[in-house]
């Protein structure tokens, strides 16, 4: 069991829409979990010369041996809007039939509202986040290869969160392999999944939201279904509260039991899952 630490600088934001809505579905107030764990995943196969397309496959197998995941702001707040995009319109358009179409370039194309997340800034700096990933296992096998995920390379290589626009860049990478799993009540300053054994006591700082995202640990889980269904369908979902960062650290206190578990790394807490 390990911890890893990373700093992610946003360009300007980030678009990680919520699926299952209508065509002008809003972003999320930050990348979801799932979408750290693919941009870890397109980095090994990029570095590994497996190819971008391997990059879900890698996925699943990061969450399978994933103990938590949270997230909090540095010096910055999530601004949620949206704005007018032409985009490629693939659909059935009665006599037509499928478009995009060459005989036709107005039916082919459409300009609906896209949600996006602007990471605003409270420094001269640029907006930071920090995550805070923990993993039961550094190894990672996949067509015949094995790749230590203590490898710092691979977290060094994430550029984008969420769609292609949403540059990153990597500020600091940080290992820890001396955890300890607690119990009882601690503070949080990362975001954390309500799950059986977390219980919400006060939170010290506001503010807080809440976020549905899909649970990091089940991309896999019905191995014939895609996730987007799946979200869809309200399967493998998991509620996370989220810090907003206002004035000073948000701050949560939380009384965690089994089967949750506290995670200390250096002197903070992240909350997850117990080690199966």
């Amino acid at each position: 069991m390990f911890g890893i630490i990373v700093d992610t600088e946003f360009a300007w934001g980030f678009q990680a829409r919520v699926v299952g809505l209508s065509k002008t579905t809003p972003s999320f107030y930050y990348p979801p979990p799932t979408t750290f764990l693919g941009a870890i995943a397109e980095a090994i196969a990029r570095k590994s010369c497996l190819g971008e397309d391997k990059g879900k496959k890698i996925a699943i197998m990061l969450g399978e041996k994933v103990l938590a995941l949270g997230i909090r702001p540095i010096n910055c707040i999530p601004i949620k809007y949206s704005d007018i995009n032409r985009i490629i319109s693939i659909r059935i358009l009665g006599e037509l039939g499928l478009v995009p179409d060459p005989r036709d370039f107005t039916k082919s194309f459409d300009s609906p509202a896209r949600g996006k997340t602007l990471m605003m800034s409270y420094d001269d700096n640029p907006p930071v986040l920090r995550w805070l990933l923990v993993l039961d296992d550094n190894k990672l096998s996949f067509n015949g290869k094995t790749f230590s995920l203590l490898d710092k390379k691979y977290f060094w290589a994430i550029h984008r969160l969420g769609s292609k626009e949403s540059r990153v860049s990597v500020l600091n990478v940080g290992v820890v392999e001396n955890i300890e799993e607690n119990f009882g009540m601690i503070v949080t300053k990362y975001s954390f999944p309500m799950v059986d054994g977390v219980t919400p006591e006060e939170q010290l700082q506001v503010r807080w939201m809440y976020e549905i995202y899909t649970d990091p640990r089940k991309l896999g889980y019905d191995k014939t279904e895609n996730p987007l269904v799946s979200y869809m369908m309200g399967e493998n979902l998991v509620t996370y509260s989220i810090p907003i960062k206002e004035t000073g650290d948000p701050e949560f206190r939380i009384k965690v039991s089994k089967p949750a578990v506290a995670y200390k790394i250096r002197d903070e807490y992240v909350v997850g899952w117990e080690k199966q």
